[in-house]
């Protein structure tokens, strides 16, 4: 199957190895790209770091904090991102293997509420109200924005002759800010292509709302195994002609 995918990179390099391990042809258009800030490192040490995404573990590491850092815990919100994080040099690192909330619950269980302040390099656009069961919970919470995700401004006109020719088997959204900017991107193109029926792939439901079209596939956690184990396997003859 030829497959759209949509993330940014590194991620979508990624995605687009384990498609081909899994006998699919990936078809790349990364559809958001981080770009990293440069806001005041805080002066305190934390008591633990939260990381959402692998972007999150980079803004920080542009900072010149000190060695003791790498000794606090830091909880990550999945295995690619931990094992990110252990790559640096963190020695203390859980996953929480799902989402934001399982970030929030993973810490909450994890951490008394005076342990100290937990540091959140996060994005400028966020998804999500898990940092407020932290905070309602007694933990002191400083966020710092070190990245935001620009959208592309169009789809490359391969992919949109693709889409139109039906030659895309099937996409891939891992964000609502990447639906978000896929579904303009789309309703932009003239002519427009048939994408009513379009198989789409999504890592949750939060994603799925921001679809205005296709046939809609919702993980059944928001893990990339569960994503890609929503796709068909590779066996006879695709909808574009691909085996």
């Amino acid at each position: 199957m030829r497959l759209l995918v949509t993330r940014p990179e590194p991620e979508a390099t990624r995605t687009a190895e384990r498609l081909r391990a899994l006998g699919h042809e990936p078809v790349m258009a990364p559809l958001l790209e981080a770009i990293f800030l440069d806001p005041p490192q805080p002066a305190f040490q934390p008591a633990a770091i939260l990381l959402t995404s692998g972007n999150g573990l980079r803004g920080l590491l542009r900072w010149s904090f000190p060695a003791s850092w790498f000794d606090v815990p830091v909880f990550a919100v999945g295995d690619r991102t931990a094992e990110a994080a252990r790559d640096a040099g963190f020695s203390k690192v859980l996953s929480a293997n799902g989402d934001g909330d399982a970030l929030a619950t993973l810490a909450i269980a994890t951490l008394a509420p005076g342990a100290g302040t937990l540091l959140y390099p996060a994005a400028v656009d966020r998804a999500g109200n898990w940092p407020e069961r932290l905070i309602a919970g007694g933990h002191a919470l400083f966020l710092v924005e070190v990245y935001r995700m620009d959208p592309a401004a169009n789809l490359p006109d391969s992919v949109a002759n693709d889409l139109r020719q039906r030659r895309i088997d099937g996409v891939l959204l891992y964000s609502p800010r990447t639906a978000k900017t896929f579904v303009q991107l789309v309703a932009g193109l003239n002519p427009q292509p048939p994408v009513d029926d379009l198989p789409i792939y999504t890592l949750s439901e939060t994603i799925a709302s921001m679809l205005t079209f296709g046939a809609v596939f919702i993980a059944a956690e928001p893990t990339d195994d569960a994503l890609l184990a929503q796709i068909p396997k590779g066996m006879g003859t695709s909808p574009s002609g691909v085996r």
